[in-house]
């Protein structure tokens, strides 16, 4: 007897083989600067993009509880590509500052997810891409409205 496969399940399959290719992509693309995790190249490319941030801002805008983003920032700041900068009224606060080194790296992420998009798109064209995202955005708004109402 076959099994049908519901959409929901084909949904979450699809998804997990893409996120499961993007890590293993990024990890080999990231080896040379010792880049171990995509969520180690989110904090730092976040860091690059809004340099000058809060360590706090920075997880709230990777959607990262403050430990794993401090664990993160400590391993960043071994490799050498993170400064933490005392905030001058709140000490308690660091501004994440990015070395030369780091905006090396930066860049190579860069690189990277410029040539995964490119890969993950072809063949399909602007207005495809524009419904597929617009799609994917109202699924986490409905999962945020259902599941997570508390969550911003």
């Amino acid at each position: 007897m076959e099994t049908k496969i519901s959409v929901t399940q084909s949904i979450e399959m699809t998804m997990s083989a893409l996120v499961m290719y993007w890590k293993r992509y990024f990890e080999q693309s990231m080896k040379e600067y010792s880049i171990r995790t995509v969520t180690m190249g989110a904090v730092l490319y976040s860091s690059f993009l809004h340099e000058g941030l809060v360590q706090d801002d920075i997880g709230k805008r990777l959607n990262m509880d403050k430990a794993y983003v401090t664990r993160e920032l400590n391993s960043l700041a071994r490799l050498g590509y993170i400064v933490r900068e005392k905030d001058v009224v709140d000490h308690r606060k660091n501004h994440i500052m990015v070395t030369p080194a780091g905006k090396k790296a930066a860049m190579a992420i860069d690189k990277c997810r410029k040539n995964w998009i490119e890969a993950e798109f072809t063949g399909i064209d602007e207005k495809e891409r524009e419904v597929f995202l617009g799609i994917l955005s109202k699924m986490v708004g409905n999962l945020k409205e259902h599941l997570f109402p508390d969550a911003e």
